[in-house]
């Protein structure tokens, strides 16, 4: 009787959670904004063939190094029926020039994968840093807000250079460079909301009760801090998109058939000067809508959180 009880108020817990949620038409539309990235991301990695997108993990055949004769005489398209973004300069011999929205489509896959793996990982070893440090105090906690104070030290875009030219300059050189950056802000976090969470009532019982440190830490304040990080991973992803777009906009990566937004929006600025607008307007496009989503999702999934709103 016991279970079905939790059970129920678990279940009334989700549904009230979710009516908050979608009251909230402008998160509602972030999420459905998000949920397309994801699902072009998805498809763009299973069945790429579905969408018409042809050698996903590069601009242009692996066969070919960057070339474009068939575009010397040819100028990039505008936008039309069957180039709903237009093309760009580079080119396959034979084939013209490329689309820009199979080139978007391919570089979403990219910079979605990568967003999500740097704030996934960098959230859970922060995190738990945080909750650890925070709870035992004393040396353990001075000695890590000491190291997240070195990192708060430099601006987050000038470390990730240097980090990128030590690691070298590689997409998956990039990712762990932001994640070595992005896991002292989720150790600050976790540890605030664990100062205010290890003092609470339910905490003092479970310590009467004879349980242990690692049982306090990880199934009374661990599932506490949870919810409020998940609304900071929320906003985070679109920040990431942003640094990593930024950091291949001005030539980290050196490989330049990598199709990202950020490298798509450096080829086409030096394209819009003579009228192709659409060539760095468009990748700068979607990295601003999906920055964008991500955070009129997290307004929504900040509403859930707060007790106000679920009164």
């Amino acid at each position: 009787m016991e279970t079905i009880k939790e059970e129920k108020g678990r279940f009334d817990e989700w549904k009230l959670s979710a009516r908050v949620f979608f009251a909230n038409r402008t998160a509602v539309a972030g999420l459905v904004i998000f949920l397309l990235f994801v699902g072009d991301a998805i498809i763009v990695e299973v069945a790429p063939g579905l969408v018409g997108v042809q050698y996903p993990d590069s601009v242009v055949p692996p066969l070919f190094s960057i070339t474009h004769p068939e575009c010397v005489n040819q100028a990039p398209e505008p936008p039309s029926f069957d180039h709903p973004f237009g093309t760009t300069e580079y080119g396959v011999p034979g084939e013209g020039c490329l689309d820009v929205l199979q080139l978007v489509m391919k570089a979403i896959r990219i910079d979605l994968a990568i967003s999500l793996f740097v704030v996934l990982v960098g959230a859970a070893v922060g995190t738990v840093i945080g909750v650890v440090s925070a709870y035992i105090g004393r040396l353990l906690d001075e000695a890590m807000m000491r190291i997240t104070d070195v990192f708060f030290s430099v601006p987050f875009l000038i470390l990730a250079l240097a980090l990128s030219f030590v690691l070298g300059r590689t997409v998956l050189n990039m990712a762990w460079a932001l994640i070595i950056i992005w896991w002292p802000l989720y150790a600050r976090y976790g540890r605030s909301l664990t100062l205010s969470t290890k003092e609470a009532t339910y905490i003092e019982a479970a310590k009467a009760a004879g349980s242990g440190r690692l049982k306090i830490m990880f199934k009374h304040i661990f599932p506490n801090v949870v919810p409020p990080v998940l609304v900071q991973i929320s906003l985070d992803v679109g920040t990431v998109v942003g640094i990593f777009a930024t950091l291949a906009f001005i030539g980290v990566i050196p490989n330049a058939l990598v199709p990202e937004l950020g490298a798509l929006a450096n080829i086409g600025l030096n394209l819009a000067p003579l009228g192709y607008w659409w060539t760095v307007i468009v990748p700068g496009g979607t990295i601003t809508l999906f920055s964008l989503a991500v955070n009129l999702m997290g307004d929504g999934l900040r509403d859930v959180i707060d007790p106000r709103r679920r009164s």
